[in-house]
């Protein structure tokens, strides 16, 4: 079980990531024109992005684990990311909360994912439950590829 402690600065990193991606998008809107906005929105997130540093530092000497579960995830969220720009994505399944996740293998075993992804060709990719980063050949999967979708 998670520690109180570590599960408030949990929410409280995710609460100012959200506020970081909202500032993001209003950057982005405002007009070139105008020069104050924009320097006062860059100066908001370069000011979430510290207290984010400092919160993942309170982490990192509060519950040393938990914050090397968290990179762990970070680094194949990333490769996750790499691959995908690689060979795009036609379907794209997460577990929500009360849903399952599951990859059917040929084997007959399910492999629980928090993300599976399927490209054009069939090959599947995941990230498991522990972190970590697998890809399967058509072949290997007992389920079918989703029906492409015309973009």
């Amino acid at each position: 079980m998670t520690h109180p402690k570590t599960q408030a600065l949990l929410k409280k990193i995710n609460y100012i990531e959200a506020d970081l991606d909202i500032q993001r998008q209003i950057l982005f809107s405002i007009p070139s024109a105008k020069k104050a906005e924009i320097e006062k929105v860059i100066g908001l997130i370069a000011a979430r992005k510290k207290e984010i540093d400092t919160l993942r530092q309170k982490l990192r000497e509060l519950d040393p684990a938990e914050y090397e579960r968290i990179l762990v995830f970070e680094v194949a969220v990333d490769k996750f990311k790499k691959i995908a720009a690689g060979s795009p994505f036609q379907a794209i399944v997460n577990r929500n909360i009360n849903e399952e996740c599951a990859l059917a293998l040929q084997n007959g075993e399910p492999l629980e994912c928090l993300i599976k992804a399927c490209d054009e060709n069939g090959n599947w990719t995941v990230i498991t439950l522990e972190g970590e980063i697998r890809q399967f050949p058509a072949g290997e999967v007992a389920e079918k590829a989703p029906p492409k979708t015309a973009h």
